[in-house]
């Protein structure tokens, strides 16, 4: 009976060498006189990361002291492991495998040279059957060659000549740390003679769903074998065939009324088994889900444009997305909870496509398996990636032919799943004119051709963005509206004007990244910069440049709230406007619908803590404000105003536009509430009417305009219909000064022994920007806290109900605070249930 065996855990050891010092010393061997300053090391891991957990180097999260490390991936590095191989394995056939070493390596099993392997994301396996020592221990030997020399962000991507993460080699937001390690599990297979090298699962519905045929594709060495395959749902075998295999065979089993996997927000995510089994000798056991997919053309499109609008088991479906950064620099290291922490984050956000981006990974299993489970489709690029100073990639044959061998290798690893719906070529590959690639580029022809061979039922993309136009701005706008197909930018919130005039603006077909920069999280920033060394928060300061230099956003917060002179306003504002911006920008594309089927945010997350940064969810997993403000715009019922300012100097006439955004397809009729409030509680405008709200789209519900006159000069428009609400913050004044300079109010807190908060503002001003955080010290924390709102402002005499989750964290242990911008921290934890 197949079986595997893990060789993973903490109980390798590593050393590093300068060059081929290792061969000199025999360091591989297990007679080795090479005894001294071997180290306790981790598989799967990173290099970097058991030098810092060894104590060899400073913590390199900490200020600039990554610097510290870069010569790490310069030496060549030794990891090496003793282990058991039972008696019972004799007769067996024994495979050694390695599903992912970062980059290049050697292997020894018991001194004996095995061979060698390039390729992070190829998988390299061995046959020991007759190596192994059976009932004695054995010595498994890596020799990790230095990384290879590529390119960092600003350079040339016709120098690249490696299918390797480049984020490490230094990004805007990853410092230099190129990553080196057997990355990836390490494992004997053990099978019977006949073993099952790959299954490809491929379900076709029929155009009623009322059937899906399973087709299935096996691939089998050392048959011919007779091969049974079961489609179960739970325990119960919905379908199965058997038959002979000699090298390779076609099944297909009937799934009669299946049940269909739906993306978060539209229904369910049900997986079936398949196992296919060769009795005796091995047996292979695959998740998958039944779905149609497919891409149909946008509303009002140029004819040229490709079809960007998704439609899941014939359901029309907005792409509520993100783009996704690996979760670490050093992403060797398994971090299973945060991974399911960050995928919890994006599910609870509504969010149902993620973006793969092409600097950064194709990840690993588990990373696709949360998906499949939570319903997030996934846009999977290759890693390629634009250089600033030249973005095509090379054509030289060997690059080309590499690209294809490992495309060869990624593409049956991941068909399977049903969260994957795009294969891309790679991360804004542009021509010398900084337009688009297209598939008439060699090495993006050769990659489409792959897919089409071995994953033939996945959309396709050559690159992001695709179309005529580049960048999303004014000037592109105006030069070429229907060229805006899938188009990229601005990064950076615009201005307190210019933002709404942009946004309002918009043409695109699909806007695949963009985003607004902002300040980490208060505990992040203090666990990430000393004090001492946290002002000035300028591109000045040496920490701040090195901690995401192109993203601080100081002079802008400057000019916006009319100066500031601290770090803890500086960073609130700095936040603030990362929140208006995305907020802003995802409605104003999504008002659009079904002319714009998606919008993708840059960033989701961060592989590092830096100081500024467009993540919306910091390092450690704590959600900025801009989260909940991406939050907000992707609820499946959300009411949105469009306007032309956040601040109104001078103007006699406030107006807005309103727009019911429904994801639902059903029709609604629904109570629409507008109000205009003012800071202090005073109602200037309300207005209440029925509302008649379209299903899958958008819906014009009138304006508002109020004549400013006697209107204090921060107020707001508080929308709410049928439950669903928004509130939109504005000044009469020329920058948001006001807000910092808001009258203090109290908050009253209650909470039940359910985690149900009761937050009350029971002041005279409104309680501005309250959030509800996790008041554990950063360095103790274990487990995670949800909460189903926050960053919100209540008005005078306003309470607000908020659910509290906790994941990890036992009632002892649960603590939280809870703030607005003008009023006092209230703590909450252990069994207090008093009001406060």
């Amino acid at each position: 009976m197949a079986q595997r065996i893990s060789l993973g855990g903490r109980d390798w050891q590593f050393k590093g060498f300068v060059g081929e010092d290792w061969i000199w010393r025999n360091a591989e061997k297990p007679d080795t006189k090479d005894l001294r300053w071997w180290y306790q090391g981790a598989v799967p891991g990173s290099v970097q990361h058991d030098l810092w957990q060894r104590g060899l180097v400073p913590n390199p999260y900490f200020e600039t002291n990554s610097l510290l490390i870069e010569w790490a991936h310069q030496r060549t590095w030794i990891y090496k492991k003793e282990f058991m191989a039972d008696e019972t394995l004799k007769g067996q056939q024994v495979r050694l495998c390695f599903d992912g070493v970062d980059y290049a390596a050697q292997f020894f099993l018991n001194g004996e040279r095995l061979g060698e392997h390039a390729g992070m994301f190829v998988p390299v396996s061995f046959d020991v059957t007759d190596r192994l020592k059976y009932g004695e221990e054995n010595m498994l030997s890596v020799v990790l060659e230095a990384a290879p020399p590529e390119q960092p962000q600003v350079s040339k991507t016709s120098k690249v000549r490696t299918h390797k993460s480049r984020m490490t080699y230094w990004w805007d937001f990853c410092p230099r740390m190129p990553h080196l390690g057997i990355w990836d599990e390490v494992y004997l297979e053990v099978t019977g003679p006949a073993r099952i090298e790959n299954v490809f699962v491929r379900p076709v519905l029929t155009d009623d769903l009322h059937r899906a045929d399973v087709q299935v594709s096996v691939k089998v060495s050392g048959g011919p074998a007779k091969v049974q395959v079961v489609v179960r749902d739970g325990d119960q075998i919905v379908a199965e065939t058997e038959g002979e295999v000699g090298a390779t065979a076609e099944f297909s089993l009937p799934v009669i009324h299946p049940k269909l996997w739906w993306p978060n927000g539209t229904g369910e995510q049900p997986l079936y088994d398949l196992e296919v089994r060769i009795t005796g000798s091995d047996t292979r056991r695959i998740p998958f889900g039944i779905r149609k997919v497919e891409f149909i053309p946008n509303e009002t499109s140029d004819e040229t444009a490709r079809p960007y609008t998704i439609v899941v088991n014939g359901k029309r479906i907005y792409a509520k997305g993100w783009n996704w950064v690996p979760i670490d620099v050093m992403y060797g290291v398994e971090r299973p909870a945060k991974l399911e922490h960050l995928l919890t984050l994006a599910r609870q956000a509504g969010v149902n496509l993620l973006r793969i981006w092409g600097g950064g990974l194709i990840e690993k299993e588990a990373f696709y398996d949360l998906c499949d489970r939570f319903g997030i489709m996934v846009w999977q690029e290759f890693i390629q990636s634009s250089s600033g100073i030249e973005n095509k990639p090379s054509t030289e044959p060997e690059f080309i032919e590499m690209m294809v061998r490992e495309a060869e290798a990624i593409i049956p690893k991941r068909r399977n799943h049903p969260s994957l719906v795009i294969w891309c070529g790679g991360n804004e590959l542009q021509g010398l004119d900084g337009s688009p690639l297209d598939d008439g580029e060699p090495v993006l022809a050769a990659l489409k051709a792959t897919v089409a061979r071995l994953d033939p039922d996945r959309y396709w993309l050559a690159t992001s963005p695709t179309g005529r136009q580049f960048s999303n701005t004014i000037q592109t706008i105006e030069k070429d509206p229907l060229g805006m197909h899938d188009v990229h930018g601005p990064w950076e919130h615009q201005g307190l004007t210019e933002q709404y005039t942009l946004y309002n603006r918009g043409a695109c077909l699909l806007h695949s990244e963009f985003g607004a920069e902002g300040m980490t999280n208060i505990e992040t920033l203090n666990a990430t910069i000393s004090p001492a060394n946290q002002w000035p928060a300028t591109r000045d300061n040496p920490v701040y440049f090195h901690l995401g230099s192109w993203w601080v956003n100081e002079p802008l917060v400057q000019k916006a709230f009319g100066g500031i002179s601290e770090i803890g306003a500086l960073q609130k504002a700095s936040q603030f406007l990362q929140h208006e911006a995305l907020r802003y920008a995802l409605e104003a594309d999504r008002r659009r619908a079904y002319q714009c089927s998606g919008t993708l945010p840059w960033q989701f997350n961060e592989p590092y803590p830096n100081g500024y940064c467009t993540a919306a969810v910091d390092y450690y997993g704590i959600p900025k404000p801009g989260y909940w403000g991406v939050r907000k715009a992707y609820e499946s019922l959300a009411i949105t105003a469009r306007f032309a300012s956040q601040v109104w100097p001078g103007a006699d006439r406030f107006e807005a536009e309103l727009f019911a955004l429904n994801s639902d397809h059903k029709a609604l009729v629904l109570d629409l509430i507008v109000r205009v409030v003012g800071l202090s509680g005073k109602v200037y405008l309300s207005e209440e009417r029925s509302a008649a709200v379209r299903p899958d789209g958008t819906t014009a519900l009138g304006g508002v305009a109020l004549p400013l006159d006697g209107v204090e000069e921060l107020f707001f428009l508080d929308l709410n219909l049928g439950g669903a609400e928004n509130r939109y913050l504005f000044a009469r004044t020329p920058n948001l000064a006001p807000l910092l300079a808001a009258p203090p109010t109290r908050l009253k807190i209650e909470r039940d022994n359910h985690w149900t908060l009761t937050i009350r503002n029971d002041g005279d001003s409104t309680a501005l920007n309250i959030r509800i955080d996790d008041a554990r010290p950063l360095a103790e924390r274990e487990g995670y806290v949800y909460v189903c709102s926050n960053y919100f402002s209540l008005l005078p005499g306003e309470a607000r109900n908020v659910a509290v989750n906790f994941t990890g964290i036992d009632e002892p242990h649960r603590q939280l605070q809870v703030a607005g911008w003008n009023t006092e921290v209230v703590r909450l934890g252990g069994t207090d249930l008093a009001s406060r």
